[in-house]
């Protein structure tokens, strides 16, 4: 046993002077790692001299990781096990910070979904929102390190432990996806809108260039009002699907993307709207422009209507005399 203490207390002195050094370098980058590796040599040690001097390193160690990351505004350290975590504002944000020593892979597994959630939430979501979803992941992460301690005891249910840290990191993750894809669809409709005013101009970039090129081939009026309003009816197919909360989108993917993608949507519409004002024409049906620009949102707002369309044009054209 008074080996074992002796030990214990070399390879306390080993780290703490190997952290002393961090502080006193002015250019030595501190970790929270750092301050949870202390914590453990403060917990382990029985000599009050090395309790002593762990307390003060501590204290050095977070004042330095405040200075160079930001300021902990709340933190957790396991008992048992080396891990901790700490809710820290920094100059950019809300950050959670980690670290967990457990041989748990599914704890481990948690700890670091924790952290996937919380680097999509600084990404994707405006400050505001930040944080309060970091401190619900920040909870989430103290009940892992719970977990993590008392799978040290004896006769503890590993299945039950693990699943109810699981649970939690599922609802904080969970809460983390809704705001993300709240944000997303937001992105995505402003693309829309915009993409929409830019669809509209080439409408009439070509409707003037089909009145003058090939009036007698096309009914210009009827493609243009297909395409605006297959243009509009997409537009307003991505509202309803907001509304209802069933447009679900890829938030993995950059902001720019999602505008570009939102953008594009109206364009595809429109397209759409051309192909079914094609169809009608083909079909040798005495279509009107009213009938035009109904069958032209209804192609913008559901591909399905479309393709429909077209299919039974097929069928038409087929059965036609040659």
């Amino acid at each position: 046993m008074t080996a074992l203490l002796a030990d214990v207390s070399v390879w306390a002195g080993e780290r703490t002077m190997e952290h002393w050094t961090r502080v006193t370098n002015d250019h030595a980058k501190v970790t929270f790692g750092m301050i949870v590796v202390v914590r453990e040599v403060f917990a382990q040690a029985t000599d009050a001299l090395v309790q002593d001097e762990a307390e003060a390193l501590e204290r050095a160690l977070r004042a330095k990781f405040e200075r160079q990351t930001g300021v902990i505004h709340n933190s957790y350290f396991c008992g048992r096990e080396r891990g901790g975590a700490a809710l820290v504002e920094t100059r950019t944000g809300w950050e959670l910070h980690t670290t967990l020593n457990s041989a748990d892979a599914d704890l481990v597994k948690s700890e670091a979904d924790c952290r996937a959630a919380v680097d999509l939430a600084r990404e994707m979501l405006p400050g505001s929102q930040v944080r309060t979803l970091v401190e619900a992941l920040y909870s989430a992460m103290t009940r892992i390190l719970l977990a993590a301690d008392l799978l040290k005891e004896q006769g503890t249910d590993r299945a039950a432990v693990v699943a109810t840290a699981q649970k939690e990191v599922s609802h904080a993750a969970a809460r983390v996806e809704a705001a993300i894809q709240r944000q997303a669809r937001f992105i995505y409709f402003q693309g829309a809108l915009v993409g929409t005013v830019l669809t509209v101009l080439l409408i009439i970039a070509v409707g003037i260039a089909s009145a003058r090129l090939w009036p007698s081939l096309l009914n210009t009026a009827g493609l243009a009002g297909a395409c605006v309003f297959g243009a509009l009816g997409a537009v307003v197919s991505i509202f309803q699907r907001m509304s209802k909360g069933t447009l679900v989108l890829d938030f993995n993917t950059s902001i720019r993307h999602l505008r570009i993608l939102g953008g594009f949507r109206p364009l595809v519409g429109a397209v759409f709207g051309a192909v079914a004002q094609f169809a009608l024409t083909a079909g040798a049906i005495n279509a009107t422009l009213g009938l035009f620009v109904l069958a032209g949102f209804a192609a913008g707002f559901s591909e399905r209507f479309a393709t429909d369309m077209i299919e039974r044009a097929g069928q038409v054209i087929s059965r036609l005399p040659h």
